[in-house]
């Protein structure tokens, strides 16, 4: 079991990829372990060049109370949610293999319209 990482001083909320990291899950479960674990959330407003946009954050002691819920067994994940199982990585290359075919399918469309306005 490992000791439970201290938090740098004024960090009380953590991002999705953080999370994600520390309960060794897929980004895209974060929300639903999150919930199902009663993990306080909040939304935070950020602002780049497309403007403002709106992501959610973790608590991070309520992130770090599933840590250790996992490592002691007390809390089991589903395996394809997990980032360190065979099924996760199984998922993980499903999925971006339909990500990579949406890409396909979307510019094969944008080719044919070009093709046929001429």
């Amino acid at each position: 079991m490992t000791t439970p990482e201290v938090p740098h001083p004024g960090l009380i909320w953590v991002t999705a990829d953080r999370a994600a990291a520390l309960w060794t899950v897929r980004r895209k479960y974060v929300p639903q372990v999150a919930s199902a674990h009663g993990v306080g959330t909040k939304e935070q407003k950020g602002y780049g060049t497309f403007g403002q946009t709106t992501f959610t954050v973790y608590s991070y002691a309520e992130v770090q109370r599933v840590v250790a819920a996992l490592e002691s067994g007390e809390v089991v994940l589903d395996p394809s949610w997990r980032a360190d199982t065979e099924e996760g990585a199984r998922g993980a290359r499903r999925d971006a293999l339909t990500t990579c075919g949406c890409v396909v399918l979307m510019l094969a469309v944008v080719i044919a319209l070009a093709l046929l306005s001429n």
